[in-house]
């Protein structure tokens, strides 16, 4: 797992960044526009940054067999969460 410079500007660790990914309770493959022309679509995960913390959204570049950049992490925001609950999201 790669990790750019932006990834603990919120704060979160990249530990609990991980432990989001890999305890992820909504996983969105292809969520947005490739940050950098050329590069694929990110994958949104949204997750718990440990057990009882708050949710976090993750923003990981992946390309198979098993490259994955983590590029994006803060605390899941509402229009996120609508997301993950199915709501209608005007935002995104």
């Amino acid at each position: 797992m790669n990790w750019t410079n932006s990834t603990t500007k919120h704060g979160f660790s990249h530990k609990a960044a991980q432990f989001a990914i890999e305890n992820a309770h909504h996983v969105v493959h292809n969520f947005d526009e490739p940050r950098i022309p050329g590069h694929v679509r990110p994958t949104l995960f949204i997750g718990p940054s440990r057990l009882g913390g708050p949710l976090l959204e993750v923003l990981a570049e992946i390309v198979p067999p098993d490259d994955v950049t983590v590029f994006h992490v803060m605390e899941a925001r509402p229009k996120h969460l609508a997301l993950m609950e199915g709501r209608s999201n005007d935002q995104h």
